[in-house]
């Protein structure tokens, strides 16, 4: 399988720090006992509706583990984000409704000045020229640099999810960050490959035949979760 003997999966972390060095401190005390090659995967969503989302940042990019080779996925809240620096129409807006408020002033953006008492936006270009400056260039390497999906063995991992109807190899961009589709969700139906994914939040960790989620709505429920797979035998965690 691709070289790695052991492959460990975490779930959306939405800026909530204290989970996610749970995560990885259990993530490395588990992976002390076993020898050999390990893929660690992200499934994207690290920033926005908690309140460290810069330092959650900081400490995925700064734990790498020996062994271990670390992939990192593009979730919807960080194309928010992209969008947002990129310029795109409307972008504030949309990132701001997500829970993209937390992120600016994780960063040091004092956001009470710029939203009147019926929470309408002003001054676009001043937060954005503020967010630009206090984004760390290490930061905006790592968002640039984000996947869509990855495939080891028999699973593939991607943010939100995929199109049932169409190849893996040929999946659009805006499924793959955004997907809530019933076709996919309550499929049971085998795809190409298990789809290991995160997005949609629910209290516990969903298993079927063809797909696990991961997302166990941390910001809610107070829970980081994990999966570590295993020549096929898969462990679930959690923070």
């Amino acid at each position: 399988m691709n070289d790695y003997d052991i492959a460990y999966v975490v779930g959306d972390i939405h800026g909530h720090l204290k989970q996610l060095l749970d995560i990885q401190n259990k993530i490395q005390e588990d992976s002390n006992k076993t020898p050999g090659k390990k893929l660690l995967i992200y499934l994207g969503d690290y920033i926005d509706r908690g309140i460290d989302s810069k330092d959650c940042i900081n400490s995925l990019i700064n734990f790498k583990p020996a062994n271990f080779d670390v992939v990192y996925l593009l979730g919807n809240h960080e194309q928010m984000l992209l969008d947002f620096i990129s310029g795109k129409n409307g972008s504030l807006y949309l990132w701001i409704s997500n829970g993209g408020l937390e992120t600016l002033q994780s960063y040091g953006q004092k956001m009470e000045n710029y939203i009147d008492d019926n929470l309408e936006l002003s001054f676009d270009k001043k937060i954005y020229e503020k967010f630009i400056n206090f984004l760390p260039q290490e930061h905006r390497n790592f968002f640039y640099k984000l996947k869509l999906n990855y495939q080891w063995g028999d699973y593939y991992f991607v943010h939100a999810g995929i199109d049932p109807d169409i190849p893996l190899n040929k999946q659009k961009k805006q499924t793959m960050l955004w997907t809530r589709d019933r076709s996919f969700l309550n499929s049971d139906k085998p795809f190409e490959k298990i789809i290991v994914h995160g997005h949609t939040p629910s209290k516990k960790i969903i298993k079927k035949n063809n797909r696990i989620c991961l997302d166990t709505g941390v910001f809610y429920t107070g829970i980081l979760s994990f999966a570590k797979i295993s020549n096929n035998n898969i462990s679930y965690f959690h923070s």
